[in-house]
């Protein structure tokens, strides 16, 4: 597309490693879903990443990739500084890791019918990472790092909103994959 990247290299490991590998790791000390011990195993050559999985990561994927890259290339047209729009585009990358952490915590009920505090080590690891992410975007020694510049209430505001938006996309396709699991097979045939 003959565009500048929208995101450093160390930057991206950044992501991968802190934003979503604390989190990540944390999401390993949740507490298994009520009823899953009176589920029949899997079958023995079932995938690990099931239909409603690949659809969700495909659909999330898909629709956040295209927002930033869109945000990204207007901000470059109204010719904003370069350092400026790829800050932007990291933190709204880091961001909605960290909060998105909590809605994926269970394909099986949604986010605002869970407290969201019941996991106390994922709290604790959003809560580090959401730290670390601010020192990269406003300690001096850190933006050279990372070569970030400070952010205003505005742009967090960008930020906040599409992290919401990223949460409230995967409820919407939770909530459609778990109203086609309850109807029943005679009402799903003939639908």
């Amino acid at each position: 597309m003959n565009l500048p990247m929208p995101l450093f290299a160390l930057q991206i490991l950044w992501i991968n490693l802190i934003a979503d590998g604390l989190p990540s790791m944390a999401m390993a000390t949740e507490k298994g879903e009520k009823g899953i011990m009176n589920l029949p195993p899997r079958p023995r050559g079932e995938p690990l990443l099931d239909k409603q999985m690949k659809i969700l990561i495909f659909v999330i994927s898909i629709v956040v990739d295209l927002i930033l890259l869109s945000l990204f290339i207007f901000l470059l047209r109204l010719q904003y500084d370069l350092t400026y729009i790829r800050t932007l585009i990291f933190a709204a990358t880091g961001f909605d890791s960290l909060l998105y952490a909590f809605s994926v915590r269970s394909l099986k009920s949604s986010v605002f019918t869970e407290n969201p505090f019941r996991n106390k080590y994922l709290v604790g690891a959003v809560i580090a990472s959401f730290l670390i992410l601010i020192s990269a975007l406003y300690v001096p020694f850190m933006q050279i790092l990372f070569k970030t510049v400070n952010l205003g209430i505005n742009d967090w505001a960008i930020i906040v909103s599409l992290a919401v938006f990223k949460v409230l996309l995967i409820e919407m396709i939770k909530q459609i994959f778990i109203i086609k699991k309850k109807r029943p097979l005679g009402a799903a045939e003939a639908a």
